[in-house]
C-alpha cells in the first residue's frame, strides 16, 4: 500500500491534533515525492517562523571565574584556586540563554537532516536555519531527550516542530559498515501506520463533525462471572473510536493491512477475526447501554487500489466493511470519510 506523501503530512496533522497555526497550509504546493523531503520542509517553515518570533529563551545555572563579584560567590571553589591573587573569582549565577533543550532539538535536527541527500531546494533553507542557531550549543541527541521538554503556554509554538524532529528522529538510520544516512520511509511499517491511521480517523471524525460525541472507552464484558484471579484474565475490549448521538451508536473499528480481504481472487472474503472482534464490541456495548441507542458497526480499511462496501446484519445489528481510498486527492478524503458516518 502506497499513501502519497501528501496524504501522509495530512494523516500526521489529524494524528497529533494539530491543525492550528497554518501547519495544514505548509505542504499545499510542495510537491514532494519522498518523506525526507516534506518533513525537513516542513520543520524548515516551523523553524523560520520561530526564528523571526524569536526563540524561547530561560535562565539556566551557570558557573564561571569572573572579574570581581556576579551572583552566588563560590567561597571554597575561589580559595582553592587562589582566584583572589589575581582580582577574580568563581561564582555561580542564573544566566538567561539560548541554549535551552528545546532550541538543542531543532539544532541537533537539522545537523542530521543535513546529513541526509535532500534535494537542493530543502537542503540550502535548512543549512541558512542551522547556522543561524549559533547561539544554541550543538548537542548529541538522545531519545529521552524528547521526554525532558516542558511545553507550556508561552512556548506552545514548539510542540510541532519538536513533533517533527521526534519523527525525523526515530526514522533515520545509519547503515552498517558505510555510515551512509538513510530515512526509513515508514508507509511500509504496518504497525506505525495502524497506530497513525486510527488516531488520524478519531481527530478527524471529532473535529470534522458535529453529530456525534467521539469518545475511545473500554467496553465491559456484559454479565461476565469468575473468580477475581479468572476475570484479571478476560481480555480488554479497547474501542478505537465510538460515535455517541441520542438516536445512534457506531462503533468504529480501523483496521491497517496491506489486503483487507483474505482469500483468493473472487473468494476473498472479510477477516473472521475482525468480524468476530466489531460484533464482540457492539454487543457488550449495546447491553451496557440497555440496548438504546440503536447500535451499528463499522470495520474500516484504507485502500489504495480496489474500493468496497459490504453491509450486512447480524443478530439484527447493521455492521459495514468500508474502505477509503487515501490515494486521492485529500479533499476527497475528506469527504469520503465524513459519508462514511452519515
Amino acid at each position: 500500500m502506497r499513501i502519497p506523501v501528501r496524504n501522509v503530512y495530512h494523516l500526521l496533522l489529524y494524528a497529533w491534533d494539530h491543525l492550528a497555526y497554518g501547519e495544514e497550509e505548509i505542504a499545499a504546493e510542495a510537491g514532494f515525492t519522498r518523506l525526507q523531503d516534506l518533513f525537513a520542509h516542513v520543520l524548515a517553515t516551523v523553524v523560520g517562523r520561530l526564528l523571526v518570533r524569536g526563540l524561547d529563551r530561560a535562565y539556566l545555572g551557570a558557573s564561571e571565574t569572573v572579574a570581581g563579584v556576579k551572583g552566588k560567590l563560590d567561597v571554597a571553589t575561589t580559595v582553592k584556586r587562589s582566584l583572589l591573587l589575581s582580582a577574580r573569582t568563581q561564582c555561580e549565577f542564573d544566566e538567561l540563554t539560548y541554549d535551552v533543550l528545546h532550541n538543542r532539538i531543532i539544532k541537533a535536527t537539522l545537523r542530521l537532516l543535513l546529513e541526509l541527500q535532500l534535494t537542493d531546494s530543502v537542503a540550502g533553507p535548512i543549512h541558512r536555519l542551522y547556522t543561524k542557531m549559533d547561539a544554541v550549543g550543538d548537542a548529541q541527541l538522545r531519545v529521552r531527550d524528547f521526554q525532558r521538554v516542558q511545553i507550556h503556554r508561552n512556548n506552545r509554538l514548539y510542540d510541532f516542530a519538536l513533533r517533527i524532529c521526534q519523527l525525523i528522529h526515530e526514522n533515520v538510520m545509519i547503515e552498517p559498515g558505510s555510515g551512509r544516512v538513510t530515512f526509513r520511509d515508514f508507509r511500509a511499517e504496518g504497525r506505525v501506520m495502524a497506530r497513525l491511521f486510527e488516531d488520524f480517523v478519531f481527530n478527524f471524525l471529532a473535529r470534522e463533525q458535529q453529530r456525534f460525541r467521539v469518545s475511545r472507552p473500554h467496553i465491559r464484558w456484559h454479565d461476565a462471572q469468575g473468580t477475581e484471579v479468572d476475570m484479571q484474565r478476560l481480555p480488554i475490549m479497547r474501542t478505537d473510536v465510538v460515535l455517541e448521538a441520542p438516536d445512534r451508536c457506531i462503533i468504529l473499528d480501523t483496521k491497517y493491512y496491506a489486503e483487507a480481504l483474505k482469500g483468493q481472487y473472487e473468494q476473498k472474503k472479510v477477516d473472521s477475526s475482525h468480524l468476530y472482534q466489531i460484533f464482540a464490541y457492539i454487543e457488550n456495548h449495546a447491553a451496557s447501554a440497555q440496548e438504546w441507542p440503536p447500535h451499528e458497526g463499522i470495520l474500516l480499511y484504507p485502500v489504495t487500489e480496489i474500493p468496497f462496501s459490504f453491509r450486512y446484519r447480524l443478530n439484527g445489528r447493521p455492521i459495514a466493511v468500508q474502505s477509503i481510498n487515501l490515494d486521492q486527492p485529500w479533499q476527497a478524503v475528506h469527504e469520503d470519510l465524513l459519508a462514511i458516518v452519515a
